[in-house]
């Protein structure tokens, strides 16, 4: 599915980006700025996503990236609740949101290959404050500012029902450690100096990160879905019950009440709609049969958060609430042989759990890591475009490169001025090389590789990855990863670790709740995002760990020993009644 994503690069944005990537999407990426863009995605592992650089509250040569989408998702904007209200920051927010899905319509209006379906996200504040009364999607907007934001914001998007299908997203508070309000308000309850606002008796409507990206993903499937939705967990809390569960959840106490007053004084106008609340309830979203993950509050705050965060979790943090079946541990970073993992083997060898490993290493050096580990298990490989079989003696999975494809790359790198070598490595394990003062080798010699090491000098590298973004990634038929040693290392599309223990998964009939990750390497992005639970490393790098679920207190393969005791340390059982 080709999706274009506004706003990629915010904390829903983000989450939804690697979601749609580890889906096998093709996706594009509308951002301010490409290059900061560009280097978020390389440190996620994911080099090869077109970005398209524009404005989108004005007309501008990106709207001819709508044309041709299957799915265009709008979640950019200036945050409403990121800064004090001024006039100023008012017309920031009307300017960036409401003029900026008008462009994105504009820009459907005139596709020759309009996208089936825009999705727009708004804000449970269309409602206004609604104090103790339970509302839905067919509540009519409320009267004040907010209210008025909203339903301006949604209006504009109204306009593209005859051109499209629109999913209108009413977002409650979305609760993801990594940004948004809960980031915001750790630090404070980490110190034990957390407390309600105001009276605390107006509702929250909250959600956990994970179910915002299930649910887009759940109503996108849906031909029929169009119209208002509700992001909102069915059990809203007051704003006391909040700031209680989430400092028990912490190990804190939540003690220091913000009174109206100094809340005013803070944050300007935007605190009368901190002290006003909405009671959303997700009745289309129920409707249309979408199962939340996490409905209850403590139960999300515990997912979002693994009952701690950063280098305070405290010993009890387990992990998952249930055993995990397969566990992926990432073993890029580390040298072989791992004789520290070995205790955690053999503690898994207690258990009925399967270990998956995951690599960027090749066939023959794969198979000399599970000798090395005097293991026979199932391995992710070349970053998910093999996946090998017990003891890597066979390939149950491969995405090797086209050879046409192989063969029409080899042909524009040898038109360039520049002396260009090219490693091949095959599902074989062979390895062989090509430099470009070559004529290509014939395409019947090209089929069974799946992947290719691009290199040469600073400026043949720098000129042939050029070439292949231009003239394929752009054309979502390779995708990309830059090596330490800085070659380029083409693969399939499709080839993720993320997607890889999908497959992987789905043979072993094992949900995805029950699937849980060690991450260390960028490249492991896929695998961090897609688990039901992720740990990662300490040292691991700030976008791995924010992507991640929790994060152990000791790094390299001490960590890895460390979050497996946690997770399948065996736990007591009652005693049999007699």
């Amino acid at each position: 599915m080709r999706t274009l994503i506004i706003g990629a690069t915010g904390t829903i944005g983000r989450r939804v980006l690697l979601h749609r990537l580890s889906m096998g999407d093709a996706v594009t990426v509308m951002t301010r700025n490409a290059q900061r863009t560009r280097r978020l995605l390389g440190a996620m592992g994911h080099v090869g996503v077109p970005t398209i650089e524009g404005d989108t509250s004005a007309p501008g040569p990106w709207q001819a990236a709508v044309d041709g989408q299957d799915v265009v998702i709008v979640l950019g904007g200036a945050g409403i609740a990121d800064k004090r209200w001024s006039k100023r920051r008012l017309k920031e927010i009307r300017t960036s949101r409401i003029d900026g899905v008008y462009q994105v319509v504009r820009a459907i209006d005139n596709a020759s290959q309009p996208p089936s379906v825009l999705v727009v996200a708004s804000a449970v504040g269309y409602y206004g404050d609604t104090g103790r009364v339970l509302v839905d999607e067919f509540t009519p907007a409320g009267g004040d500012e907010l209210a008025g934001l909203c339903m301006d914001w949604e209006n504009q998007a109204i306009r593209a029902e005859r051109l499209c299908r629109v999913i209108r997203l009413r977002l409650g508070v979305v609760l993801d450690a990594s940004g948004g309000a809960l980031r915001k308000m750790l630090p404070v309850f980490k110190r034990g100096l957390g407390g309600r606002l105001g009276s605390g008796r107006q509702y929250m409507s909250w959600i956990a990160w994970h179910d915002v990206v299930g649910i887009i993903d759940h109503l996108v499937g849906i031909d029929s879905a169009s119209g208002a939705y509700n992001l909102a967990s069915p059990t809203s809390v007051t704003n006391s019950e909040f700031t209680r569960t989430l400092a028990n959840v912490l190990g804190r106490r939540a003690f220091l009440p913000v009174p109206g007053p100094a809340l005013r004084l803070a944050v300007g106008k935007l605190a009368r709609f901190l002290l006003m609340g909405q009671r959303a309830y997700p009745a289309r979203v129920l409707e249309a049969g979408y199962e939340f993950k996490y409905p209850v509050l403590e139960g999300a705050l515990q997912a979002v958060l693994n009952s701690t965060t950063g280098e305070e979790r405290a010993d009890d943090a387990t992990g998952p609430s249930e055993p995990p079946g397969i566990i992926v541990v990432d073993l890029d970073g580390f040298e072989v042989p791992l004789v520290q993992l070995e205790s955690a083997l053999r503690l898994l060898d207690r258990t009925g759990c399967d270990l998956i490993f995951a690599t960027s290493r090749g066939v023959k050096d794969t198979v000399q890591l599970l000798h090395d580990l005097d293991r026979s298990t199932t391995t992710i490989a070349a970053d998910g475009a093999l996946i090998l079989g017990r003891g890597g003696t066979s390939v149950h999975t491969s995405r090797p490169l086209g050879d046409v494809l192989l063969f029409t790359i080899l042909s524009a790198l040898g038109e360039l001025n520049e002396l260009i070598e090219v490693e091949f490595e095959r599902q074989d394990g062979m390895h062989s090389s090509w430099n470009s003062s070559e004529p290509p080798p014939p395409v019947e010699s090209l089929s069974g590789i799946h992947r290719i090491h691009v290199g040469g000098n600073e400026a043949a590298r720098a000129r042939a990855e050029h070439l292949i973004r231009e003239r394929f990634w752009k054309q979502r038929q390779v995708a990309c990863q830059l090596e330490a040693d800085g070659r380029l290392a083409v693969l399939d599309p499709l080839a993720d670790r993320g997607i890889a223990i999908q497959e992987i998964a789905r043979r072993l009939h094992v949900p995805r709740e029950r699937v849980a990750a060690v991450v260390n390497a960028d490249r492991s992005a896929g695998l961090a995002e897609w688990c039901g639970f992720s740990v990662a490393l300490k040292g691991a790098s700030a976008t791995i760990q924010g992507l991640a679920d929790a994060t152990t207190r000791s790094p390299g393969t001490d960590g890895i020993v460390e979050a497996m005791e946690r997770w399948l340390r065996p736990r007591p059982t009652a005693p049999e009644k007699k």
